[in-house]
């Protein structure tokens, strides 16, 4: 799986913590919930992102992966 961007939509808030692993994430937060953008490098990166998600608890509500991000394009 070639490097792609992802959007994910949850309920609430998400622990401060939760994405210092993940390098260029950021959350937006409204009264609807949370969104996080990031870039992931692989398949394995996507599953820690998911697992980290499951083990605080966080309630997702989407995942939308946007097309292949193209060498050298880090940023959304």
């Amino acid at each position: 799986m070639p490097r792609a961007a992802y959007e994910f939509r949850a309920v609430g808030d998400l622990p401060p913590h939760l994405l210092d692993d993940f390098d260029g994430a950021s959350v937006l937060a409204d009264p609807a919930g949370s969104t996080i953008h990031v870039v992931l490098r692989d398949e394995a990166e996507l599953h820690g992102l998911l697992d980290a998600m499951s083990r605080a608890g966080v309630e997702l509500l989407d995942m939308r992966r946007d097309p292949v991000i193209e060498p050298g394009q880090d940023e959304l």
